[in-house]
């Protein structure tokens, strides 16, 4: 091996490391940390991403557990609560951000930012409510098929946590029906009293596997500005499915 080639080598895995500890990291920054060229930075990192032992959010550029975990062909990454894009759409809005899931009747937290988003909530990850209580289990039930619907809503019992919770069933039917032709669920203080929230589906080939949603006093969400969040969440929710599909969740 030559010298240049030995170099090359040597800065590869410099950057590789820098990208691994600095959970999110731009080519600027990459380039001030370690000294290097634009063109050199660049051709690196295209080169670390080209490979998979990196991929790119944005501007910034996240390590891949996934190449390094052992049985790399016979597992996935099951920690949703490794996924770095949400941090991103915290940081947009400025709100408190989850990203749920659905097992059984329950909604599963998976990940849980509050400010100043620097890191999870990690005692909330985990945490379940009953799917109809927020708006991220209304938006999960609401694009699931007719079959896994009506399957999940009759094991439900709408049990009331505020005096805004749906009870009767027939209108909390036609209320999915609303959310699946919005795009949205809007959670007005149905779970908690003084919180409302805002929810997106996430989708993975056509199918809803998620819910990402923020949360925060009633009055920082009003009925003028549910429109915008959502649009916001909307563009979370695509680069949440682009990392899922990367990492192989």
């Amino acid at each position: 091996m030559s010298q240049n080639q030995v170099s090359t080598l040597r800065k590869g895995l410099l950057v590789l490391e820098s990208v691994k500890q600095s959970q999110g990291i731009t080519l600027a920054e990459l380039m001030k940390e370690l000294q290097l060229s634009k063109s050199t930075a660049f051709r690196l990192l295209t080169t670390l991403e080209e490979m998979n032992y990196i991929y790119k959010i944005q501007t910034q550029y996240f390590f891949n557990p996934k190449m390094f975990s052992e049985g790399l062909e016979k597992r996935s990454i099951k920690d949703w609560a490794s996924l770095r894009s949400i941090y991103q759409v915290a940081q947009n809005l400025q709100m408190s951000t989850y990203l749920g899931k659905v097992d059984g009747t329950d909604l599963v937290m998976t990940q849980v930012l509050h400010p100043p988003f620097r890191q999870s909530a990690d005692e909330e990850i985990g945490n379940r409510s009953k799917v109809h209580l927020s708006a991220l289990g209304k938006v999960i039930l609401a694009h699931l098929g007719d079959h896994n619907l009506e399957d999940l809503l009759d094991k439900m019992s709408l049990e009331r946590a505020t005096e805004n919770t749906f009870q009767d069933s027939q209108l909390f039917r036609y209320h999915l029906k609303a959310i699946h032709q919005d795009g949205y669920a809007f959670d007005d203080e149905e779970r908690n009293v003084g919180i409302r929230c805002v929810a997106v589906p996430v989708f993975r080939n056509k199918e809803v596997i998620a819910a990402l949603a923020i949360a925060a006093p009633a009055e920082q969400i009003s009925r003028s500005n549910i429109k915008h969040i959502a649009t916001k969440l909307v563009v979370g929710s695509k680069t949440v499915t682009k990392e899922i599909d990367t990492l192989d969740i």
